[in-house]
């Protein structure tokens, strides 16, 4: 039976940097209000620019590093929660960017933790033999919905915008080694957006909804910190099981939620080192389902990790949704 391979992987981030002291102008409010989320910086991508567009980027790097062609693509599955338009989904947009023939082409909607999610459902149809090559992709525009009033201040500043990808190809050494899924919408207005909503009749969202702020982003951090601690400590350890793999062994833990340090403690809860902890959201902010690709491939390129090595990567956000996945470079 074939086994998933990591042939590479790719990031792409906006040129555009937003300062702390920058963001508070925009904002409103003073700039150690945004210090508050320990994220010192983050891009936001241009106008008119989607997830598609960034995932398209940092997958034709990764192409032309393993000598491939778009057509040698088999499949896409497509990550995000801030699609290009509300359909179709970013898959189908990147696979008429690339040229990718007539694939396949899969978006998954589970927030934060979709490209571990994605990363499983790739790896599936490579071990069923229907797949030889697929892109698994992560790419978020959140800058375009986020809310810049005083209002905001206490989530704007934890997002930014960015795509990574990995792409996956049927070998004979597995790359996956295990994979943990969860779900549980309860209480699952600490994080969410509510409008634009179908269940909302006539229309998908009244004026005062909008005067409202409904259709940002709702994040009640204080509230959700206590579960992702635990969560994020409790996946871990259940993936690291199923593969079998010590939390000693482990060549790096890639540990996604969107404040980091409340990350590196749930980090340190499963045993991970702190040396060898990657907390995604401390670099650029938070990045949802894009995050855990871009720590993956800038770790990738600064020589922290290499062929042979293990990798642990758990995500916990909204939906709520998180997992973790042990995967072999």
């Amino acid at each position: 039976m074939p086994a998933s391979t990591v042939i590479g992987c790719g990031s792409h981030l906006p040129a555009r940097v937003v300062s702390n002291e920058e963001l508070a102008v925009e904002l409103g409010v003073p700039v150690d209000v945004v210090d508050r989320s320990g994220v010192r910086r983050r891009h936001h991508a241009e106008p008119g620019t989607g997830p598609s567009d960034l995932a398209r980027d940092a997958t034709l790097g990764v192409l032309q590093r393993a000598g491939l062609e778009p057509a040698d693509i088999d499949f896409i599955v497509f990550a995000t929660m801030t699609p290009d338009i509300t359909f179709p989904g970013p898959g189908c947009f990147i696979q008429h960017k690339l040229g990718c023939r007539t694939v396949g082409a899969l978006d998954v909607r589970a927030q934060c933790a979709g490209f571990l999610f994605a990363l499983t459902i790739a790896d599936r149809f490579i071990a069923a033999g229907s797949m030889a090559r697929v892109l698994v992709a992560g790419g978020e525009v959140h800058s375009t919905a986020l809310d810049y009033s005083p209002r905001g201040a206490h989530v704007t500043p934890y997002f930014g915008d960015g795509a990574g990808v990995v792409l996956l190809g049927a070998g004979d050494r597995p790359g996956v080694l295990a994979s943990v899924l969860h779900n549980d919408p309860t209480d699952l207005e600490r994080f969410w957006c509510e409008f634009p909503a179908s269940r909302h009749y006539p229309a998908r969202m009244d004026r005062e909804h909008m005067e409202a702020g409904q259709h940002h982003c709702q994040l009640d951090a204080e509230r959700l910190h206590p579960q992702a601690e635990r969560s994020i400590a409790e996946a871990a350890r259940e993936a690291l099981a199923r593969a079998g793999v010590a939390a000693d062994a482990v060549g790096l833990a890639l540990v996604h939620y969107f404040d980091h340090r409340v990350a590196r403690t749930a980090a340190a809860r499963a045993g991970f080192a702190t040396e060898r902890t990657v907390a995604t959201a401390e670099a650029a902010g938070h990045m949802a389902a894009a995050g855990i690709p871009i720590a993956l491939a800038d770790a990738i390129a600064a020589g922290r990790v290499g062929r042979g090595d293990v990798i642990c990567a758990v995500a916990f956000g909204a939906g709520l949704a998180w997992g973790a996945v042990v995967l072999r470079l």
